[in-house]
């Protein structure tokens, strides 16, 4: 017979049904003749076998809730971040707190977990010393709340540096020329997805208008940078699947009143500045080798001044 033991196990199933035979034995006398501590002579006299039990947790208490697994599928289209920034950036946005094991698997049902760097999809050299590029994405999101309108969330990431600018329910023009005007890097150009847009049945939703440009094509939004000046490329790289399951997502909690009970609406601007302060500012990331990215951003402006418009400011 083939027996398992624990790599850290000290006793045999032999020496444990000793211990459990001879209870009339001192627990001194069997530690000394087992060679084992008495903590170990007690524990294996209480119990009833002599097999070692399971050590993999019996409830994981790192599950994702189906609209924590929502904002996580967001924050990776919005930042394509790996898993450690992630777990961080889930925590500084959202206060998600799941291990690193739990994130990999929510972005594996997603299919999301492995997404083609933007290097390698775009027709130009990100790492072009002379500026930067951003990555734009808008999301329509469906409010969880009763009597609340849809909000629309619009995202720009720096390839270079991973700064991050977002906000609510904004035109894309207002939102990228303002960020624009005031961003240290020159902007060579705009990577852009098409807007995702999440629905979920029940929920109160108002049919968002097709004369918006932002409500438009994805064509339409490379139209409108191209007449600001900006060069920009389409990216489609989503799987279709990723969005037929996040709005899968969307209906299951709009049909079940104990997740709609639970959930929280998307925020305020005001709210969503501060998140993103503290993660410009104050979050080291991985990628950037525990900088944050401002930082990153400051010590390439020793090197390559002539990139930027003026100088980056760290507060």
């Amino acid at each position: 017979m083939k027996i398992r033991l624990h790599k850290n196990a000290t006793t045999t199933p032999a020496q444990r049904a000793y211990i459990q035979n001879n209870s009339h034995l001192s627990v001194a006398s069997l530690a000394k003749k087992t060679g084992v501590s008495k903590t170990t002579i007690r524990r294996w006299q209480k119990r009833m076998d002599v097999y070692d039990r399971p050590h993999t947790p019996k409830h994981i208490k790192t599950a994702l809730t189906p609209v924590e697994e929502i904002k996580i599928i967001i924050c990776r289209m919005a930042f394509r971040a790996g898993l450690d920034d992630l777990l961080q950036i889930a925590e500084s946005f959202f206060k998600i707190n799941c291990s690193r094991a739990g994130l990999n698997r929510c972005l594996k049902r997603y299919q999301i977990s492995r997404l083609t760097k933007l290097k390698r999809s775009v027709p130009f050299n990100l790492k072009d010393y002379t500026g930067t590029y951003l990555y734009y994405n808008c999301f329509h999101l469906p409010s969880f709340q009763e009597n609340e309108a849809p909000v629309r969330l619009q995202t720009l990431l720096d390839c270079s540096f991973r700064t991050f600018h977002a906000q609510y329910a904004t035109t894309a023009h207002t939102f990228i020329s303002d960020y624009i005007q005031g961003f240290p890097l020159k902007v060579l150009g705009v990577i852009y997805n098409d807007p995702v847009r999440l629905c979920a049945e029940n929920l109160n939703l108002k049919d968002m208008d097709m004369n918006n440009p932002d409500s438009a094509p994805g064509s339409t939004i490379g139209q409108f940078f191209r007449e600001w000046g900006l060069p920009c490329f389409r990216m489609d790289d989503l799987h279709r699947d990723t969005i037929s399951q996040l709005n899968l997502q969307m209906k299951k909690i709009a049909n079940q009143s104990d997740l709609r009970k639970d959930t929280t609406n998307w925020g305020t601007n005001e709210a969503l500045t501060k998140q993103i302060h503290h993660y410009n500012f104050e979050l080291p990331l991985s990628f950037l080798k525990q900088k944050t990215p401002y930082q990153a951003m400051a010590a390439h402006y020793t090197h390559f001044p002539n990139s930027f418009k003026h100088k980056p400011v760290i507060s």
